[in-house]
C-alpha cells in the first residue's frame, strides 16, 4: 500500500506544477484588466468631476438671472405675474424618464 500512496502523491505533485504557468498568465491577465478598468474609472471619475463644476457655474448663472427678473418684475405687476408663472420651471427636478 505504501507504494500506491506515493504514486498517487507524485501524480498530484506533477499535475500542480503543469498547471503553474496557466495559473499565473491568468493571474497576470487579470491583474491587467483590473488596472485598465482603475484607469477607465479615474478618467469617467475626472469627467463626472468636470461636469458638476459646469453644472454649480451653470446654476450661479441662473440663480443670478432669477434675481434681475425679481427686480426687474417688482416694479411691474404684470410681469410679476408671468415671472411668477414661469418661476415653477426654473427650479425644476428631472425626472428618472427626462
Amino acid at each position: 500500500m505504501p507504494g500506491g500512496h506515493y504514486k498517487l502523491v507524485h501524480m498530484i505533485g506533477i499535475g500542480l506544477v503543469n498547471n503553474v504557468p496557466r495559473a499565473t498568465s491568468a493571474y497576470a491577465a487579470a491583474r491587467q484588466e483590473d488596472s485598465q478598468l482603475c484607469v477607465d474609472l479615474t478618467a469617467a471619475n475626472n469627467v463626472i468631476a468636470l461636469l458638476w463644476e459646469e453644472q454649480d457655474d451653470m446654476r450661479a448663472q441662473l440663480r443670478a438671472m432669477e434675481r434681475m427678473f425679481d427686480v426687474i418684475a417688482s416694479g411691474n405687476p404684470e410681469i410679476m405675474w408671468a415671472w411668477d408663472s414661469v418661476r415653477q420651471f426654473v427650479h425644476r427636478v428631472p425626472t428618472l424618464e427626462e
